[in-house]
């Protein structure tokens, strides 16, 4: 049998009352992020690692912990996976927490921080060994996601929302969201149609070097912890050379880009995470 392997990082929480608030979700995987794990082995997962399980989600458990209290592996089920998608950031995963006992008190502990951390377990795929020794995984099996209390990868992975999984709307939240966004310049207007139709016009965005590290989890750290972190996502857009009339509207572009830049956005501003 294929050895099952584990990896982990550390997420930020946030919590949402609404509803029953049964559903939690963010970046269990980062992509593209060398990490080392021992003295042999630096690794990262390329984007689309873990295609195979993104088309069957609910057949990804999730745990309270990895190993039971005598070391044999899985932990507690508290649930499963409800959605798996491919981000910029990373592998997106929603998951529902079961009205259980341990799943109750899960809740309870990311709300009150006392847990933080996403952990996977996966199998190898196929592999890739990069300039400077990195191996990448190219493809792998997810065998199941946990919460746990210590991780490996930093303030790589996020959770973005622990919130309702009452019928809602989601376009009526993401046009909510728009409603809210610093209105466009013109430049930056221009900007964006040209990155989008593939004009050369790409110092600044999507597809530029600036535009890729903003919205990775690097650039999401420099931000994230910043009690106004438009602002300072914004004044660190200019102190990079992005004019003054752009960088308002590349600021909401960027954090609208991730879900855990959405999640920031719409805590500061009054909406609700898309």
């Amino acid at each position: 049998m294929t050895e099952t392997f584990t990896r982990q990082w550390l997420p930020e929480l946030e919590v949402r009352s609404a509803g029953d608030g049964r559903t939690v979700e963010g970046i269990a995987v980062p992509y593209g992020k060398p990490q080392v794990i021992d003295s042999r082995l630096t690794e990262q997962f390329a984007r689309g690692a873990f295609s195979a399980q993104i088309r069957a989600a609910h057949r990804v458990p999730f745990f309270r912990d990895h190993f039971g209290r005598n070391g044999e592996m899985g932990g507690t089920l508290i649930g499963r996976a409800i959605e798996l998608r491919d981000d910029a950031a990373g592998l997106f995963t929603r998951f529902r927490v079961s009205r259980t006992e341990k799943g109750d008190e899960t809740l309870e502990l990311i709300k009150d921080g006392a847990l933080s951390e996403l952990s996977i377990g996966f199998r190898e795929g196929q592999n890739r060994k990069l300039p400077g020794g990195v191996v990448e995984r190219r493809s792998a099996t997810l065998t199941e996601v946990a919460i746990v209390m210590a991780g490996a990868y930093g303030e790589a992975a996020t959770v973005t929302a622990v919130r309702s999984t009452a019928t809602v709307d989601r376009r009526t939240q993401l046009d909510q969201i728009v409603a809210t966004l610093p209105v466009l310049s013109a430049d930056a207007e221009a900007l964006t149609r040209a990155s989008a139709h593939g004009g050369s016009n790409l110092k600044y965005g999507p597809g530029s070097p600036l535009w890729e590290y903003w919205t990775g989890p690097e650039g999401l750290a420099r931000y994230a912890t910043s009690p106004h972190p438009w602002t300072a996502l914004r004044d660190a857009l200019i102190s990079e050379g992005v004019p003054t009339s752009m960088a308002d509207g590349l600021a909401t572009n960027i954090m609208q880009a991730t879900p855990a830049g959405r999640a920031l956005f719409a805590k500061h501003h009054g909406g609700h995470a898309a």
